[in-house]
């Protein structure tokens, strides 16, 4: 798959085609370095940084008679014309590069990184089945992510898809990228017949926007095992652009995964905000992603808190009422996703989310695309809400 703008030349599978087509003909390309980047310990959300290190992989291998290819997110190949001289030198010399990175990123980590697992070279004049058999465990996991499309025309995530949409952002720009796929959405009071009062305004890129775009053959699922970093970087975009879509510091939620609240990119967020730090902000994180780990979210609630901040768990399916108690998630606000087939769920507790009110937390129906919507939540006390047909209301 090509990546755009991006540097790369390819993806595993790219390379597996190009070295199968090789076969056994001669080739000015007749080394393979492989790098592994995981190693550095260098925060993967970090674009700008992860960016950087790609066209560094990408300007080697082009000094060298080669392309660079992006196998994972923390796997890297370069395909290079080396002489014996060479093959100590170039690896030596890509090492030293990146060990420079993590000095001025991270110089804590320098003392702790294994430079031997760094880079592996292959010699493909002699190793061309090794070289192979290696790029075919790759290509294992891309049939797995569903980089082949299925019967629908359709298929999964897979990590190029993260790449490409970096290159998007790279070929746009911050300022374009916001106007086109950023879109905002009122969480909003609507009790007693007074006019809708909205109490913040939610961000988020456009996932459907995106697809049409450039992943117009993916089919994007929360349960795809690349969602999280898919999310991870669009969340490192949003935090990034906030001063573009919310230039008046008004209040705002942000929808971020737990991973995103302890990385680079929401220190950099914070730091941006200056003395206000998150006392205008509302970090979301999903209930399937608090399940997942209960002790990143506490962390994760702990530091929003700190800062000012606060915390909403999203995206509670009404089935989930019945088994879990909202009041234990100590978040200031839960919000519900409406769904017509769910009435009845909401119907039968209703003490949990009055119980959650009195505790402080603001219940919110969200995704509320009728007027349905609206009356079974003032029917089980609901008086806050957000959807579409919320914001026709609006206006």
């Amino acid at each position: 798959m090509a990546f755009g703008s991006s540097p790369m030349a390819g993806d595993a599978v790219d390379l597996l085609k190009k070295l199968r087509g090789m076969g056994s003909k001669k080739s000015d390309q007749n080394t393979l370095l492989l790098v592994d980047i995981s190693e550095l310990g260098l925060p993967e959300d970090d674009d700008i940084l992860m960016d950087e290190i790609a066209e560094l992989h990408a300007r080697i291998a082009r000094v060298r008679g080669g392309e660079a290819y992006q196998l994972s997110p923390s796997n890297i190949a370069l395909v290079c014309n080396l002489t014996e001289m060479n093959r100590m030198e170039v690896p030596q010399e890509l090492k030293m590069q990146l060990l420079k990175v993590v000095q001025e990123e991270a110089p804590e980590k320098v003392s702790e990184v294994d430079q031997t697992k760094i880079v592996r070279t292959i010699d493909m004049t002699t190793q061309m089945a090794g070289a192979l058999r290696f790029l075919e465990a790759f290509e294992e996991r891309a049939k797995e992510a569903g980089v082949i499309a299925g019967a629908d025309g359709t298929r999964p995530l897979n990590a190029s898809d993260v790449q490409t949409l970096r290159s998007l952002y790279a070929k746009t720009g911050d300022k374009a990228f916001a106007e086109t796929y950023v879109q905002g959405q009122s969480i909003t009071l609507i009790s007693g017949g007074k006019p809708p009062v909205p109490i913040a305004r939610e961000y988020y890129v456009r996932l459907d926007l995106l697809g049409s775009d450039i992943l117009n053959n993916v089919a994007i699922h929360e349960s795809d095992p690349l969602f999280p970093q898919l999310t991870l970087t669009l969340d490192g975009l949003m935090l990034g652009m906030h001063k573009l879509f919310n230039p008046s510091g008004a209040k705002c939620a942000l929808n971020l995964t737990l991973e995103s609240v302890a990385g680079n990119a929401f220190q950099k967020f914070i730091e941006a905000n200056g003395d206000a730090k998150l006392s205008n902000v509302i970090v979301e994180l999903r209930m399937a992603d608090i399940m997942r780990d209960l002790r990143k979210y506490q962390a994760a609630q702990a530091t929003v808190r700190a800062l000012g901040g606060n915390i909403a768990v999203d995206t509670i399916d009404p089935a989930a009422l019945g088994v879990i108690n909202l009041v234990g998630f100590n978040a200031n606000i839960a919000k519900i996703a409406w769904r017509q087939s769910g009435m009845e769920d909401l119907a039968r507790n209703r003490a949990n989310i009055r119980q959650a009110q009195e505790a402080g937390c603001i219940v919110v129906l969200c995704r509320v695309d009728s007027e349905l919507g609206l009356q079974v939540g003032r029917e089980v006390g609901i008086t806050a809400f957000q959807g579409l047909h919320v914001e026709g209301m609006m206006l």
